[in-house]
């Protein structure tokens, strides 16, 4: 499977803001933006994005950013995925408009079908809470990750 550099990068940047939003405190774009080294610009589209999704809300005033818009944990990698590009959970399968094949049909059926639904099913139970615990433990020692 091919994730997008959006994708990847709206990850990133949800698991930054989950770790860094102690308290309701807003993360910049800027501060999101230095930490993973991911144009600013960039970053704007993406979490126009998020903010559609309902994933993240904005926060204006001198110490603006973004928040989470739910619990962490309420949030599952579905809802991001989807958010952010609705094709890779849309599946797989043999182009069989042009061949009655009853063999393309039963490959779909047999494989293509049934390996979307396990990726679906997969993503609608990991959440954003899981993924941000396991980038704390991994960066606990590098403090450049927790500064605004």
């Amino acid at each position: 499977m091919k994730v997008s550099t959006k994708v990847e990068f709206g990850i990133i940047a949800l698991a930054d803001i989950a770790i860094n939003s102690n308290n309701g405190k807003a993360v910049s774009i800027a501060g999101i933006s230095e930490r993973h080294n991911i144009s600013a610009k960039y970053l704007e589209h993406i979490l126009i994005a998020l903010k559609q999704a309902n994933l993240i809300r904005g926060q204006k005033g001198a110490r603006g950013g973004y928040v989470l818009a739910r619990p962490s944990d309420k949030i599952t990698f579905f809802d991001i995925i989807n958010a952010l590009d609705i094709t890779i959970l849309s599946g797989s399968y043999i182009d069989d408009s042009q061949d009655n094949s009853s063999f393309k049909t039963t490959v779909n059926e047999c494989l293509w079908d049934k390996m979307n639904l396990y990726l679906q099913d997969f993503v609608k139970k990991i959440t954003l809470a899981e993924v941000a615990e396991q980038c704390r433990t991994a960066n606990s020692e590098n403090e450049y990750m927790y500064y605004i």
